[in-house]
C-alpha cells in the first residue's frame, strides 16, 4: 500500500496474507474490510514462518507515526492493527433457546 489511499468495504479471504501496510506507507485509512483465514488453513498448518503460519488477516509494518488508521474491520489475525474478538461459543439464533 502507498500513501493517502482509503482501503474501504473489500473481503479478503483464503490469501498468503489479507490487508498489508507496508512500512513506507503513509496517512491511510483501512475500514469496514472484511479480512479472514489468511493465509488458508492448509498454508498455516504446514508453514513456520514469522508470522506464524506466513501470513495474518490484517498486517500494518508501518512505524506508529505514519498516521495509517483502522476502524470497523473484521477479522481474527492482526499485527499491529486491531482486531476486535469473536465469541467462540455457539450463539442461539433465538434468545432463550
Amino acid at each position: 500500500m502507498g500513501n493517502n489511499n482509503i482501503v474501504e468495504a473489500n473481503t479478503a479471504i483464503g490469501n498468503s496474507n489479507g490487508i498489508v501496510v507496508f512500512p513506507t506507507a503513509n496517512n491511510n485509512a483501512v475500514r469496514q474490510n472484511l479480512a479472514v483465514g489468511n493465509p488458508p488453513i492448509q498454508q498455516s498448518n504446514s508453514v513456520s514462518t514469522i508470522p506464524a503460519g506466513g501470513g495474518v488477516d490484517i498486517w500494518d509494518q508501518s512505524p506508529a507515526g505514519n498516521n495509517n488508521s483502522f476502524a470497523g474491520n473484521m477479522c481474527l489475525t492482526a499485527l499491529n492493527a486491531p482486531c476486535p474478538a469473536f465469541a467462540t461459543s455457539v450463539v442461539p439464533r433465538r434468545p432463550g433457546i
